[in-house]
């Protein structure tokens, strides 16, 4: 007997309201077959379904109910996603949706059933993996309801199943309201507009209808349902930017506000370079456009049609004009451009249309050799080519069924011997197929060469066991356990579309995945993809041998939605510095960001382009909000500073639709995002052919070199066109970083040693100061990357060129004399794998350059080996010797190609590949073999993620075992172990700060891998645009005593110190150290006029209390006992636990330091100058049990000052911060005395600097201030962490020159000419004022202070104070 079971009450009926019940439940329901089990068979069922849950993976949102486990055994689970009504298109209703079905006995087959004629379906071939398959369908429908049925065929009979389904197709919706309930935003990243609507007369549950326009060429509106709300995005505008734009549902019009004002016009555009026309290579060369207007908006309506690129400000100029740059583009036939603007209420247009010259490389007589090396087959392949443009990359591509592998190469890889006028290629390709006139190409540039289709009876790889999982950020593994005959040799990433040509994300070779275990044919590998970027509902990976026959497997779709993350659940965002000078300037900002949701069930980002790259930063949570530190680079645009904040899918918030408080002025007086520019340049000779007619003839071009941000380096290469020889320039500036000076490249040539040819500007790279670069290559284009030419002004092109004619003369050209290397074999799994080469070249006339070793795989991956040492063994042969480090797992699946190419003797070059190394004799092949690392083994680093001075997380890249207890060793002498492990990368928390380089390597047991050397990068705050903090009449105490920085304060002058340079250090004697508790007591005594008054200074840690996120007290803790350790004279330290409410303790500690003498002390990452006389308090707490994550702890610490007078007095008390020391400061003085607390605003949480918090405590826990006395309790914030914080403020007395507290300051406490001293219930506050909790505290650190008679004549008044009130 079987039961059925429905999840969300669904019953296996054929009713209309069962259908309606079913279909109502959203986008996403369940169905789940269940079979009674007695108990005999319980304990193997539970097993079993176990087992069966483990097939899961692929699916989300899989759960299983206790109750269900026993009572049940699961045999079918279906998930239907994307299942969705529809509002028809001309009638029609287009679908597409699947089904993912698991049944643990497998499934036959899954069969979609239509029961009306007006509904055709199209059903997809089943995928099937690992007990899981899904169904995929697509079918179009008429307007109503469809009902379907969907049967689930089991291999066993008795659990086949069929499913009634039911959509809607609905008419097109008319008469609808658009209510607008937002303003426009602007996209940058995609340059649309967006606004969101309240829309009446559309149904729910129901994808909304499309829109059109009446120009979709130019012009396009998408219709969107977002957090409960219709959203809808424009993409180009119109033809007139009139205040309405019209939309179209069907043929019913809707007029919406339109974002752009017809009263702009930027027909003041003024074209400052167009090309005259282009050339294509193998790459695409894309020609430059540059324009330039005065922009009226902060986005202007800029479009080129043509264009993957849109068009950005690159400079500015000094009238406020900007300047743009574009990179157009062609793929086939002329370039046909349009350049469209706004022109009031008009959309004007600039149309251009640019020839272009495709170079195609000239090959003829193609013959091919084949050797047969075991079950491979070396294929050397030569042919004769003609007429090569300078050294121009030449593209090697195999042509595939489903895809293409394609390589990339310019001279001298493949090159044999001849020159540019006529040569012969030569190199060999490693394969297994055979030559034949059918199947695969290789094809070489343009030209074909046929090789043999695999056999078709050969099957894929084998998949037996696979996982996913997130790794960090947004980065999964993929994990993979596979069995293959022929070894795998890569795996392509696809999304939705079966042409994976186009489709394909990410490719991995041998060197790119880790083999975990095993090896290419039977193992175990892991791989690692960012899932951001994917897109549509199907994700899948093709698995590849090196026959080229795939196996696919379907990827778990990782889950990318929003998480309900939109504006409305920001509740601030703010920066540390705003209104940001950055002209010429740059720094490091952070931004604060706090959500109404704390912390987020994700991880945010921020997405900032703020030049060219697309920057992303990872937000840390602190202090019950995330932080962001991004880098902000000089002289970008002014105004709004562009971000975003993403989650981990590709749902993002600009900042173009948050409020004005939330936005991040930038002041730039000018922008440069481009680096220098050549504005002149000449050449000598300037006409005609240049006779060389002595042996030290020059050639020169000469360059005027411009850029705002000044210049810093570059290079220049020039190149021959018969023999392809470079000669390479460095570009100095005379004075550092200028911003216009002029520059000489000379070549120098010989008669005796020439031939007649022509040099050309083959590259040129120029680099500002701020690394900005500018690039030109003649002989290779950057495809799909704006990329700005140094030498785009310059449009007479024949000054690039320079003609040469040398005597003729009789030349003996150099030759290959031996070539070896060792060792023959490697295992490209272990951690030695350096080979040497080692050849000799006969030098003949001369040898211009010698040839390098290239090493080729099987799937066209190269590595070269350009370390050559040469040594001349005598007069006519030199020695070349060359080590190289072979990749981890470079070759598998098959051997290494080894090829000798670009030996250039005179008006030749010659190359050797591998077919022809074998024939000349020489070794051509390296034999790979691969042992996966054991467990044993410390592994390999190959690299880390980049980390600043201030230290933090650390990702290791590399090749590691993946059971072993490994750690990752420091040079600084600490060792971490891995909070994240995987056999690819590991990350480390906690790296301590360092200004210096450090080294790491991994340790397992007594074994240590290669040392890898870290250079950290230092976060350089920039300085804001403030109004001026210099304090003090005059301002720093005028300039014998400090100057003044706008942005920093005051710049105090020795022995002067704080805020305003007014005060200096008091030298007090060495204070006694409490024994009973971390307070201690600073004073200092002053005689006159036979009378004596001193200030006395109580410094003390008063509690600890866990705080919620509305600082609300959770718990509090007093310290009940302090165990005392005296280090020496000058230091104690002073333990202590606190007793949580779960019975746990965490243990606390106070070191106490006394400075004799001025001393520089460094504490997370930053140098603090400690004063003579001062006392430092360094404050450690272990692992505390936080209540929740929102929490964080608050130390409180009290600071007392007291006056031993008579006279009148008046106190004064000052809190605030500090831009120089970025620290708080806590000032209390009396009379001209103050004891001055400075408070650091950094902590060391888990071994991390970071940014904490101060807070003056005194309206909460009640301080007493009068005329002689002035107390304060400050709280120090410590935000939630895992393992222990350190603290570190310190105190001192200082003595000011110029005194604050008087009754001229309406802060000051003054007593009346007739009264002095406290009233009882003042000094009572002194005590209590804390609260309850800290009642015993100070009570006893007076008591003890009092007790001890520790400057009994000073204290004496102050205890009896004491003394008598705590008696009333």
């Amino acid at each position: 007997m079987s039961t059925t079971t429905i999840i969300n009450s669904y019953s296996n009926s054929d009713s209309d309201s069962d259908l309606d019940s079913f279909s109502n439940k959203g986008s996403r329901f369940f169905i789940t077959q269940f079979k009674s089990i007695n108990n005999k068979r319980r304990n193997e069922k539970k097993k079993k379904i176990k087992e069966f849950k483990n097939k899961k993976k692929l699916l989300e949102n899989l759960s299983f109910h206790p109750s269900t486990i026993y009572e049940y055994y699961v045999y079918i689970f279906v998930l239907q996603t994307n299942f969705k009504n529809q509002y028809a298109e001309s009638g029609e209703c287009y679908f597409y949706t699947s089904i993912v079905a698991i049944d643990s006995e497998g499934i036959e087959n899954i069969d979609w059933v239509i029961q009306d004629n007006t509904t055709t379906i199209y059903q997809y071939p089943l995928e099937k993996f690992n007990g899981t398959t899904i169904s995929p369908s697509y079918f179009s429908a008429d307007i109503g309801d469809i009902i379907f049925y969907i049967n689930i065929t089991s291999k066993n009979p008795s659990s086949s199943q069929t499913f009634p389904q039911k959509i809607i197709c609905y008419d097109t919706p008319k008469n609808l309201t658009f209510i607008p309930i937002s303003n426009y935003s602007f996209d940058f990243f995609k340059s649309t507009y967006s606004i969101y609507f309240n829309i009446t007369g559309l149904k729910d549950n129901t994808d909304p209808p499309r829109l059109s326009t009446f120009n979709t060429y130019v012009f396009n509106a998408y219709l969107s349902f977002e957090f409960n709300k219709y959203k809808i995005t424009f993409r180009g505008v119109p033809d007139d930017f009139s205040p309405i734009w019209s939309i179209f549902i069907e043929s019913d019009q809707y007029d919406l506000p339109s974002p752009k004002k017809s009263s702009i016009s930027y027909d003041n555009m003024t074209i400052l370079y167009e090309p005259s026309g282009f050339k294509k290579i193998f790459s695409f060369d894309y020609p430059q456009y540059w324009f330039t207007f005065k922009p009226i908006e902060r986005y202007p309506y800029i479009n080129v049609m043509e264009s993957p690129f849109k068009p950005k400000v690159v400079s500015s100029n000094s009238d406020g004009s900007f300047n743009y740059f574009i990179n157009l583009k062609s793929i086939f036939g002329d370039l046909d451009f349009e350049l469209q603007y706004q022109n009031y209420s008009k959309l004007s247009k600039i149309q251009k249309s640019y020839n272009y010259t495709y170079y195609h490389l000239d090959i003829s007589n193609i013959t091919t050799n084949e050797i047969v090396l075991n079950n491979n087959r070396l294929f050397n392949i030569n042919c004769i080519g003609k007429n090569q443009l300078n050294r121009n990359e030449i593209g090697y591509t195999w042509e595939m069924f489903l895809w293409d592998i394609t390589s990339v190469a310019g001279f001298p890889f493949g090159y044999g011997s001849g020159n540019n006028n006529e040569f012969i290629m030569d190199f060999s390709v490693l394969t297994t197929l055979n030559l034949s006139d059918q199947g695969y190409k290789l094809v070489i540039d343009r030209d074909r060469i046929n090789f043999n289709s695999p056999n078709t009876n050969l099957s894929g790889p084998t998949i037996l066991d696979y996982s996913e999982e997130d790794y960090f950020f947004n980065v999964r593994r993929v994990y993979l356990k596979y069995s293959t005959q022929f070894g795998i040799s890569r795996i392509l990433l696809k999304n939705d579309g079966v042409n994976y040509k186009k489709n394909g994300i990410y490719q991995y070779y041998s060197t790119d995945f880790n083999i975990l275990s095993g090896d290419l044919k039977n193992g175990e590998l892991e791989f690692f993809y960012q899932y951001n970027i994917m897109s549509g509902s199907y994700f899948g990976i093709l698995v590849t041998d090196i026959n080229s026959i795939s196996t696919e497997l379907s990827l778990s779709y990782p889950a990318l939605n929003n998480f309900g993350f939109n504006v409305e659940s920001i509740s601030n965002i703010s920066f540390l510095f705003n209104d940001v000078n950055l002209t010429n300037s740059y720094g490091y900002n952070i931004m604060y960001l706090e959500t109404n949701d704390s912390p987020l069930s994700f991880d945010p980002y921020l997405q900032i382009i703020p030049q060219w790259d697309n920057i992303t930063i990872n937000g840390e949570w602190i202090n019950s909000r995330y932080e962001f530190k991004f880098f902000m680079p000089p002289n970008i645009v002014p105004g709004d500073f562009e971000y975003a904040i993403r989650t981990p899918s590709l749902h993002y918030i600009l900042n173009t639709e948050l409020p004005d408080e939330y936005q991040l002025n930038v002041i730039c007086d000018r922008i440069d995002l481009m680096g220098p520019i050549v504005t002149t340049m000449n050449k000598n000779p300037s006409l005609g052919t240049a006779v060389i007619d002595n042996e030290n003839y020059n050639i020169t071009w000469t360059f005027t070199i411009s850029d705002y941000n000044g210049f810093d380096n570059g290079y220049v290469v020039v190149i021959g066109s018969i023999d392809n020889i470079l000669y390479n320039a460095s570009i100095v500036s005379p004075i550092e970083y200028s911003t216009e000076f002029t520059y000489q490249v000379n070549i120098t040539l010989n008669s005796n040693i020439c031939i007649s040819q022509t040099y050309s500007i083959a590259e040129m790279v120029l680099y500002d100061r701020y690394g900005l670069n500018s690039t030109f290559f003649m002989n290779k284009a950057i495809d799909y990357a704006p990329n700005i030419n140094p030498l785009f002004l310059i449009k007479d092109k024949s000054l690039f060129s320079i003609e040469t004619e040398c005597p003729a003369g009789v030349f003996i050209q150099p030759e290959l004399k031996s070539f070896d290397f060792e060792p023959k074999s490697i295992d490209v799994g272990s951690l030695d794998r350096d080979v040497t080469f080692t050849y000799e070249i006969s030098i003949g006339s001369g040898i211009k350059e010698y040839p390098i070793v290239y090493l080729t795989s099987t799937t066209f991956q190269k590595i070269k080996c350009t370390d050559v040492i040469t040594t001349q063994i005598n007069s006519t042969i030199n020695e070349y010797k060359c080590t190289l480090t072979i990749p981890y797992g470079f070759g598998l699946p098959q051997d290494i190609m080894v090829n000798l190419y670009g030996l250039i003797g005179f008006g030749s070059y010659f190359g050797y590949s591998s077919s022809t190394l074998r024939t000349m004799g020489y070794p051509f092949l390296i034999e790979t073999s691969f042992t996966a690392m054991d467990s044993q083994s410390p592994g390999l680093i190959t690299g880390t993620s980049s980390i600043s001075t201030e230290g933090g997380s650390l990702l290791v890249y590399g090749k590691f075992p993946t059971n072993s207890d490994i750690s990752v060793e420091f040079s600084q002498g600490y060792s971490l172990k891995p909070s994240k492990k995987s056999g690819s990368i590991i990350k480390v928390d906690g790296v301590k700060s360092s200004n210096d380089p450090f080294s790491i390597s991994i340790k397992n047991g007594n074994s240590k891998s290669n040392l890898y050397t870290i250079t950290p990068y230092k976060i350089k705050y920039f300085r804001p645009v403030l109004t001026s903090k210099c304090r003090g009449t005059p301002i720093c105490g005028g300039p014998t005593h400090g100057t003044c920085d706008d942005l920093l304060g005051c710049i105090c002058n020795s022995p002067w110190v704080g805020v305003d340079c007014n005060s200096k250090v008091i030298v007090v004697p060495q204070p006694e150290f409490n024994n009973s508790s971390p307070s201690i007591v600073l004073n200092e005594t002053t005689t006159s006029d036979n009378s004596e008054s001193s200030i006395v200074a109580l410094v003390s840690v008063v509690a600890i209390r866990e705080i919620d996120y509305n600082n609300k007290v959770l718990h509090m803790y007093s310290f009940d006992k302090w165990d005392y350790i005296s280090n020496n004279s000058k230091l104690s330290t002073y333990s202590s636990n606190i007793i949580n409410k779960n019975g746990s303790t965490t243990p606390i500690s106070v070191n106490i330091e006394y400075f004799e003498d001025e001393r520089t002390i460094e504490f997370a990452g930053q140098e603090i100058n400690m004063k003579p006389s001062s006392i430092k308090y360094t404050i450690y707490i272990d692992q505390y049990p936080f209540s929740t994550r929102l929490s964080q702890l608050q130390l409180i610490l009290s600071a007392t000052a007291f006056v031993n007078s008579d006279s009148d007095s008046c106190s004064n008390k000052e809190f605030d911060s500090t831009t120089s020391q970025s620290s708080d400061f806590i000032k209390l003085s009396i009379l001209n005395k103050s004891l001055y607390g400075r408070l650091i605003k950094r902590a060391l949480v888990d071994s991390v600097p970071i940014t904490i918090s101060n807070e003056l405590l005194d309206k909460s826990l009640g301080s007493i201030s009068d005329p002689h006395t002035s107390q304060s309790f400050i709280g120090i914030n410590i935000p939630i962490y895992n393992k222990n914080v350190i603290i570190d403020p310190d105190f001192s007395l200082l003595l000011n020159s110029n005194p604050s507290t008087t009754n001229e300051n309406e802060n000051s406490i003054c007593s009346p000419k007739s009264s002095s001293g406290l009233s009882k219930a003042q000094l009572a506050g002194i005590i209590v004022g804390c609260s309850v909790a800290a009642i015993a505290i100070t009570f006893a650190t007076i008591v003890t202070i009092y007790k001890k008679k520790v400057n009994a004549k000073q204290m004496k008044a102050f205890s009896s104070k004491l003394k008598t009130m705590s008696e009333n």
